[in-house]
């Protein structure tokens, strides 16, 4: 609270479910989607996706990163920016910040790869329904290596699970990361890795494809660069290179280990999102 609240206090004013606003929204001049499971409500699941364009000021190289909170918790987390004053912040050496570059983000890195900085990546597909929401982003013109496209969808399914799909065909095979940022604590096993804050859980499993395996790599890049001690790098690491490939990540957060999730809904294309 601050002093200045007194003074400007509406009791005419109301919350955001009373007021009707929706669940689920998709801001069309930046290419940003919101979906939430519940409004005021302290442990609701909320998902920020974005498209966008790599060409605006201040820009990172994060075409298709993602942001998760959950039981009141951030599970997926944005590291934001670098000291400015670091040589060439906003010139030539731009890119090779870890915080600035792809690598740094919760999103896909093809071939080892930054983003193409002059990309834009529009989203191409959005639905909201009482039980589901979804968006899907085309960020083909990211990755200028993959001669053929790129589309990653997040959705909302049961409000209750984020299922994080990428799609990716090439004419010549390439090397697919997908990566989340976190300061969770994370057991792996293989296909599945459960993520622990507090007494709160996250169950992360890879429903496709057959092979895939989940891993844990470095986020500290080298000084004088900022440190992220306590941040963890959560990847899907493929058995190789692939021309054609549907990688689906299902994030389901519970409390108690009576909890765990069992739920799994059935893999669609992208292109079928719409029926949902």
């Amino acid at each position: 609270p601050h002093p200045l609240a007194l003074h400007w206090f509406d009791p005419r004013g109301k919350g955001p479910a009373e007021t009707g606003l929706p669940l689920d929204r998709h801001f069309k001049g930046v290419d940003v989607v919101f979906l939430r499971s519940k409004w005021q409500d302290k442990n609701a699941i909320f998902v920020g996706f974005k498209g966008g364009d790599n060409r605006v000021n201040h820009s990172h190289l994060d075409l298709g990163s993602f942001v998760l909170d959950a039981l009141g918790k951030r599970w997926a987390l944005d590291l934001g920016g670098d000291d400015y004053n670091l040589p060439g912040y906003f010139g030539s050496k731009r890119w090779t910040y870890y915080r600035l570059r792809t690598e740094g983000q919760n999103t896909l890195v093809i071939n080892g790869k930054n983003q193409n900085p002059r990309a834009p990546a529009p989203i191409v597909r959005f639905g909201s329904t009482e039980n589901n929401a979804w968006a899907v982003a085309d960020l083909t013109a990211a990755y200028p290596d993959v001669k053929g496209k790129v589309r990653r969808g997040v959705a909302l399914l049961k409000r209750a699970n984020v299922l994080v799909q990428d799609e990716v065909a090439s004419e010549k095979p390439v090397d697919v990361l997908w990566a989340m940022h976190t300061e969770a604590k994370v057991d792996l096993n293989g296909k599945s890795a459960v993520l622990r804050l507090g007494d709160s859980r996250l169950l992360a499993r890879i429903l496709e494809p057959a092979g895939a395996r989940f891993e844990l790599i470095s986020a500290t890049p080298p000084p004088p660069q900022r440190q992220n001690p306590n941040v963890r790098k959560l990847v899907v690491r493929l058995p190789g290179k692939v021309d054609n490939v549907r990688l689906a990540v299902l994030l389901s957060p519970y409390r108690q280990a009576a909890q765990k999730p069992t739920f799994i809904p059935p893999i669609s294309p992208l292109e079928e999102w719409r029926r949902r």
